[in-house]
């Protein structure tokens, strides 16, 4: 048998084996729920022995910031996370014990310590809810033991022992208990089953629980990954922009190197169109492919970033002049990856749906990495609460607002580039799923994590101009349809 002690940098930093007379612990930190997860998900056949002491780090982590009832919210979703990673684990590992360890303080965090005694109820509360008997739940330590560093987060070295020791004290004795039998695999709050296929069919159905809470962890886990490949890949890219919907009174020469200066000019006169002190400079265009078309868009390559953000800059300000026609067909934007764009429609999806009443959300998908805002209205005061959330933040946080419908453009992005790999990528879209025909997405299981069902179906809608424009199908317009635009 082996024991592991997976616990925060307040066990970590105060135990030493030789300082305690109990068998020696595997340590392994650990701060947030996804790593927790990850141990337990992998125990080994001989680790039958596990302390757990973390849930004050994922607390401060969840919970920080932002007006009261929705800190209330998120504490009551991340002790039921906490608690249903545990009990997946006890419920896989049946000849394993399990020691919860209550959270202790976090002085730091004004709000987490007047909370404490509601935190620790609701605690209780929720691990009395499972009724495992290979888990046990202690509180180890007083109030007034726990005396902390001037950081307000870790223990006094005196402390530290204090607290230690009174978890090696307490799984000790957990442990050296007579085991009780779990083998029916059925919690005590279920009523029994009458049969070995009623028991059969619960342990199967816990399985496919723990199956499906392991994709979800594990998509989040690769989506974040490449969010953060293709920040990385975009900001090598920021000094260029792409541009659609160029228009001109002359068409192309056919030479090749004439069409190339009489294309080279043509985007310079856009940009000083758009930006008449442009003083940038172009060091090469890139054509996309024709698609049987004569004129695909362009990718331009400035002097530097800063003349970049300026045309597009520039750009976005003279789109909102009038009836945001006065550049035609014409569209500039930063160069990123598909994938990007991909992400930007599905934020673009929940900007939509948090966009209610007096609250806003917006995209801001002019970024190497696209970031979505919320502006929040606290009932009753004039307060506004903006927040900032990535892409993979912003499933977690919103993960069940909105349906097939909604996620539309995503799909006719994505196409087929991504097959195999669309859930890994983008977490919410699904394979074989066709927008325009009406089949509704298949629905994850809801839980305490944060995730919810999605479904519904979808009526084909038209994409909006700037949308549209940045397909690689763009062509050049002839005289008579620049007449008519101007």
């Amino acid at each position: 048998m082996s024991r592991i002690l997976i616990s925060s940098s307040n066990v970590y930093c105060n135990y030493k084996a030789a300082n305690f007379k109990y068998n020696e612990y595997a340590m392994v930190r650990c701060v947030d729920l996804e790593t927790l997860d990850a141990h337990l998900t992998n125990l080994e056949p001989n680790e039958t022995e596990v302390v757990i002491s973390v849930l004050e780090n994922i607390l401060d982590k969840a919970a920080r910031g932002g007006p009261v009832e929705e800190r209330e919210q998120a504490i009551d979703i991340v002790i039921k996370s906490f608690l249903g990673v545990v009990e997946d684990a006890a419920m896989k590992n049946l000849g394993t014990k399990f020691v919860v360890i209550d959270p202790i303080r976090r002085p730091k965090l004004d709000w987490y310590d007047n909370m404490l005694d509601e935190i620790k109820k609701k605690h209780k509360e929720v691990f009395n809810s499972m009724g495992l008997g290979n888990t046990s739940r202690v509180d180890v330590v007083s109030w007034a033991s726990q005396e902390f560093e001037d950081d307000g987060v870790h223990l006094t070295k005196e402390a530290g022992k204090v607290f230690v020791g009174g978890i090696l004290n307490a799984a000790e004795a957990i442990f050296q208990a007579g085991f009780i039998d779990i083998t029916d695999d059925v919690k005590q709050s279920e009523p029994k089953p009458t049969s070995a296929n009623g028991v059969l069919e619960k342990r199967i159905d816990r399985l496919e629980a723990n199956i499906d809470e392991r994709r979800w962890n594990d998509n989040l886990l690769f989506a974040r990954t490449r969010e953060e490949l293709d920040m990385a890949a975009n900001k090598l890219k920021e000094e260029r922009v792409v541009m659609t919907g160029l228009t001109s009174s002359t068409p192309p020469p056919s030479d090749r190197a004439q069409k190339n200066l009489w294309l080279r000019k043509l985007v310079i006169d856009t940009m000083k169109k758009i930006k008449p002190d442009f003083d940038g400079t172009i060091s090469f265009i890139n054509q996309g492919k024709n698609n049987g078309k004569e004129i695909p868009m362009v990718e331009v390559k400035l002097n530097s970033v800063e003349a970049a953000t300026g045309l597009r800059k520039a750009f976005a300000e003279k789109r909102k002049e009038g009836d945001g026609k006065s550049m035609g067909r014409l569209y500039i934007a930063n160069l990123v990856s598909l994938s990007t764009r991909v992400r930007i429609d599905v934020m673009k999806a929940v900007a939509k749906k948090l966009t209610v009443n007096k609250d806003t959300a917006h995209v801001a998908s002019y970024l190497s990495r696209p970031i979505l805002h919320v502006k929040t209205s606290r009932a009753g005061s004039s307060e506004v609460i903006s927040r900032a959330y990535t892409f993979v933040d912003s499933i977690i946080r919103y993960g069940s607002i909105w349906n097939l419908k909604d996620l539309e453009e995503a799909y006719k992005k994505a196409g087929s580039a991504f097959k195999g790999q669309l859930e890994q990528h983008f977490v919410v879209l699904r394979e074989g799923v066709n927008p325009t025909a009406g089949h509704g997405l298949t629905a994850s299981r809801g839980s305490a994590s944060g995730r919810g069902g999605r479904g519904g179906n979808a009526e084909p809608r038209k994409r909006p101009r700037e949308e549209q424009s940045t397909s690689t199908s763009g062509s050049w317009q002839s005289d008579k349809r620049l007449k008519a635009d101007k």
